[in-house]
């Protein structure tokens, strides 16, 4: 037994060494991809004609309300702004840093998350409304109230968001609500939000080629498919 105490010690601590060596490769790799990916997205949007600018300063303020951007706020920084016209209606995107990059490496360094949103031009203005997955503390949100629209599928995999209940009805019971449920991504990776005359999605990570056919169809197709008469009773 004390000539295997030492070795089993050593194979442990082999093995988390290996284990963070590991993920540290990992990481280093999928920051790289990433930043692959963000420059083949670039030159996509540049080659469309899409607007593009590296950093811009409030022009995002207007989103402000929901995670990942904060609350409230003045004069956010975006970078990578992008904007155009995806199938006739106009649209922007940009990716969000949250966290504190910090120059020095080492024990407790905050990393900065990267976010891209994406933002298709609706046909008017609406109320607040947001279509996402369940989340433990919906019930007391601060942000508008649960509603259900009677459709078991559509409740059990998504929770509505909104402050004005006969507009939530209107515009998703109709298309939108079997549109939704037969999109299995749609509950894992696309929650959508109507602020103002805009509808936003978001995910975490770095802008991407794919971003521009997938992420704006989806909003496109979900636009697509609310009822006209919506937007003329706001």
């Amino acid at each position: 037994m004390t000539v295997l105490m030492p070795v089993l010690m050593i194979l442990v601590v082999g093995g988390i060494f290996a284990l963070v060596i590991t993920m540290m490769v990992r990481a280093q790799r999928n920051r790289a991809r990433g930043v692959q990916e963000r420059a083949a997205a670039i030159r996509l949007a540049q080659e469309r004609g899409y607007g593009y600018q590296q950093v811009t300063y409030g022009l995002i303020d207007g989103v402000c309300g929901m995670a990942p951007l904060p609350v409230s706020g003045h004069n956010l920084r975006a970078e990578h702004y992008i904007t155009g016209e995806f199938r006739g209606r106009g649209f922007r995107c940009f990716e969000y840093v949250t966290g504190t990059l910090d120059v020095h490496d080492g024990p407790g360094r905050n990393q900065p998350v990267f976010w891209t949103v994406f933002a298709v031009a609706a046909p008017g203005p609406g109320p607040e409304l947001v279509v996402r997955r369940p989340q433990a503390l919906d019930g007391m949100t601060q942000r508008g109230r649960v509603v259900q629209l009677g459709v078991p599928e559509f409740d059990e995999a998504f929770r509505v968001i909104t402050d004005d209940e006969s507009f939530a009805r209107d515009a998703l019971a109709g298309d939108v609500a079997p549109f939704l449920t037969a999109q299995p991504q749609a509950v894992r990776d696309f929650p959508v939000r109507l602020h103002n005359s805009e509808l936003i999605t978001w995910r975490r990570g770095r802008l991407s080629p794919q971003d521009f056919d997938e992420r704006l169809g989806y909003l496109c197709d979900v636009l697509d498919r609310i009822p006209p008469r919506v937007w003329s009773a706001v």
